[in-house]
């Protein structure tokens, strides 16, 4: 592909570039699909300057943003065949070849910002199985980027029930929240996160499903006017390094990138509760689009009726799936 003659190109006049250079300094680059200004990519900001931070200049961090390089379905390839050392990528990126990566996205499964909390600390055995899981693709998690839930988005009405959905064509951000449109009665289009303004304008699609703080930063409120509060699954974006350049690493150059791969972690996890509840009170407040919170009875309604997603993960994903729901409901 023309983007990974490019990675290459970059690679190779890096390397002659750094000719006669201390080689005690070492570069990292980094792809990620989105701007240094939005929060993922702010995110990869706040490692990059913690590391070299750290590192007293010995590591250098240089982002390519805005999708330069690769599309975020091309990261783990990209990462793994090490055409760029470093990138970020949504989760559900991972689920067509490891099922079990979609585990994000099932319904309702993460009830609450503690419960995830608890399912990324390091020793918990979700964090384990999962980064397990990304390892044997040829990448290694560095760490994880929580974005925070996902929404429904439509034009004119808000979606209340899974009876709105029925016989419309939702936008999906991979296989697994496919599986949940279809449990609802939708028609699921899988399309990336840059794609859907255009994608909404046009009418590619009827409803929409992206996070909070995303509607807001890629004004998609101009195409959607209304945002139904259902946080029925997170949108967890993941940081992935390939395995032969964190191995190439001295063991305390591994120690100054984990632990600014932590501190990034915990910056991000700290902010985006607050990040989020603020999005849609400016959604709301500024008029830009009518924010619905659902009842009991309607929430009752989606879990009921999105419940078999579930099952179809657990059989696509097989034993490892089911170890995964159960390690994250015992967190309840």
């Amino acid at each position: 592909m023309k983007s990974y003659a490019i990675a290459a190109m970059l690679v190779g006049s890096a390397l002659i570039g750094t000719t006669g250079q201390a080689m005690a300094e070492k570069t990292l680059r980094a792809t990620v699909q989105v701007s240094v200004d939005h929060p993922i990519g702010a995110n990869l900001v706040t490692f990059k300057d913690e590391v070299e931070k750290v590192s007293g200049g010995d590591i250098k961090v240089e982002i390519y943003d805005s999708a330069q390089l690769f599309k975020g379905s091309e990261v783990p390839k990209a990462v793994a065949s090490g055409a760029i050392d470093m990138g970020v990528v949504l989760a559900d990126e991972y689920s067509g070849t490891v099922p079990a990566a979609g585990i994000f996205s099932e319904p309702f499964l993460f009830p609450s910002y503690d419960v995830l909390a608890k399912a990324a600390e390091p020793d918990s055995p979700v964090r384990k199985t999962f980064d397990e899981l990304i390892g044997k693709t040829g990448t290694k998690v560095l760490w994880w980027q929580d974005y925070g839930p996902v929404q429904i988005l439509s034009k004119d009405e808000p979606i209340r029930t899974p009876a709105d959905m029925k016989g419309k064509l939702v936008r999906a951000l991979g296989k697994p929240s496919g599986d949940f449109i279809e449990a609802v009665g939708g028609t699921p289009v899988v399309m990336g996160g840059s794609e859907q303004f255009m994608a909404y304008q046009r009418g590619t699609v009827d409803i929409g499903m992206s996070g909070t703080t995303a509607t807001k930063s890629r004004k998609l409120y101009e195409v959607m006017n209304n945002v139904t509060m259902t946080n029925h699954a997170l949108a967890e974006f993941i940081v992935v390094i390939n395995p032969d350049v964190y191995a190439s690493l001295s063991d305390e150059e591994k120690g100054w990138v984990d632990q600014a791969a932590h501190d990034a972690e915990m910056s991000m996890r700290a902010n985006t509760r607050q990040e989020n509840e603020d999005a849609a009170k400016w959604l709301q407040e500024s008029g830009n689009a009518t924010v619905t919170d659902l009842t009991d009875d309607e929430m009752e309604q989606w879990r009921k009726a999105s419940a078999p997603a579930i099952d179809i993960y657990i059989k696509d994903a097989g034993d490892v799936g089911q170890k995964l729901v159960d390690e994250v409901r015992a967190l309840y």
